[in-house]
């Protein structure tokens, strides 16, 4: 049996994203990690929109039609360091009503910007550190 190729795993990515390609999963979960670095400065709900990202990459990483491909490993490789990037931002106490949920998921940012501050505070009343970008 032969190993497959780049352009087959490129293929069979983009059949099982609906025609992303492994880059856009990749460095769209990247760039959103830069934000919550430099203290995530949006609201409440494009926060959450923003971090499905990472939803649909647990999707992927445990997708049966992609597991064979040894080019998943660049993108596991990847995906783990920004993994560790975001972890690095994250406060120490889970979410209220979230802990049950993915790791990224069930805590927030230790740092936001000042709107999403606000609603952190209101809505589960959290209070974190505000750093405006």
């Amino acid at each position: 049996m032969r190993a497959p190729n780049d352009r087959e795993f490129v293929e069979r990515f983009a059949e099982v994203t609906g025609g992303r390609r492994p880059t856009s999963y990749v460095e769209g979960w990247e760039q959103f990690i830069q934000f919550c670095e430099e203290g995530y400065d949006d609201n409440l709900d494009e926060y959450w929109f923003d971090l499905s990202i990472r939803n649909a990459i647990e999707r992927l990483l445990t997708d049966e039609r992609l597991s064979g491909f040894p080019q998943m490993e660049w993108v596991r490789e990847r995906i783990e360091a920004a993994d560790e990037r975001f972890r690095a931002v994250l406060s120490e106490q889970p979410t209220p009503g979230r802990s049950e949920r993915s790791w990224w998921e069930a805590y927030l940012p230790a740092w936001v910007g000042p709107e999403l501050a606000a609603e952190l505070r209101d809505t589960y009343g959290i209070r974190v550190e505000v750093r405006e970008s």
